[in-house]
């Protein structure tokens, strides 16, 4: 407990009991006729310090927790500072009472469990992105991918727009294997994933299914148009997708074939609209291999 004389310049102590002394580190006749800022140090809270200058000076109850600094050795500690006024019969301000109380534990106790509540938020993190990404890519799985797009369909619904879908097979990709190893494979399938982010709105989605299949959603497509827009995204896709890719083994070149399903047309849940793609997506395919034949 302390007791500072507001009347008096720079508003000194007049009174310090025994367990300040040990919360100060120092003896009584060292502490009489100072200010109590000698306990602050460059960490110490300006805000709150600035809080407690201002209910002093209007002459209020306050109450506020600061690092403080304890002895010549400036060891810190923290203190939950309560301080209230003290009137003369006129009604004067000439004093206030200080009460301190070292909460360093509980300080320490709160940091250490926010800690480990970060490193729970992070470990929670972790898993559910292991959960609904692609660990390769980064771009959602096909379990993240059914809940958005069944999310897509209900706005479309409530909105009266259409939905597309896209579904991508990489035409050469196992021949990229097979020629230059995996981890060229994943550079292509690395890039492959860029370019399609890339080329893209905001508001789409791209997942990759697994292998060299991904899957395109083109959410608030006109109802009826949604084909014809559908299949002008897969164009453009299959033309970036052309573009030869350069990995560490050399330059590589695979082609997309791409089908296309539409909300409302083709159906209005997951299952559905990815069937009507992947039929769509292999005819694309037999009829490249036709050709080629």
């Amino acid at each position: 407990m302390t007791i500072s004389d507001v009347t008096r310049p720079d508003q000194p102590l007049v009174y310090v009991n025994t367990a300040f002394e040990r919360l100060a580190g120092m003896r009584a006749e060292e502490l009489l006729g100072r200010n109590c800022r000698f306990l602050q140090g460059p960490d110490t809270d300006g805000p709150a310090v600035a809080r407690l200058r201002e209910a002093i000076a209007a002459g209020r109850e306050a109450r506020e927790r600061l690092l403080n600094f304890r002895g010549p050795d400036r060891t810190p500690w923290w203190n939950e500072i309560y301080v209230a006024p003290v009137f003369d019969d006129d009604g004067r301000l000439i004093q206030y009472i200080g009460v301190q109380n070292d909460v360093t534990e509980q300080v320490r106790a709160e940091e250490r469990l926010a800690a480990e509540r970060d490193r729970a938020q992070t470990y929670l993190d972790e898993v559910e992105r292991l959960a609904f990404h692609d660990p390769l890519t980064g771009l959602p799985n096909r379990r993240r991918l059914a809940e958005v797009l069944d999310s897509t369909v209900l706005q479309a619904q409530v909105a009266g727009t259409g939905a597309a879908v896209l579904y991508l097979d990489l035409d050469g990709f196992k021949q990229v294997n097979d020629e230059y190893g995996h981890a060229v494979g994943d550079e292509l399938l690395l890039a492959v994933a860029g370019r399609l982010q890339r080329r893209l709105r905001r508001g789409d989605l791209v997942a990759r299914l697994g292998g060299d299949e991904f899957l395109v959603v083109l959410p608030a497509v006109d109802r009826d148009g949604g084909r014809t827009e559908g299949e002008r995204v897969a164009a453009q896709l299959a033309d970036a997708l052309a573009e030869p890719v350069v990995t560490a083994r050399g330059t590589v070149r695979v082609r997309a074939s791409i089908g296309v399903s539409t909300y409302p047309a083709d159906g209005s849940d997951f299952d559905d609209l990815l069937h009507a793609a992947d039929e769509r997506m292999y005819a694309v395919k037999s009829s490249r291999a036709v050709s080629a034949g």
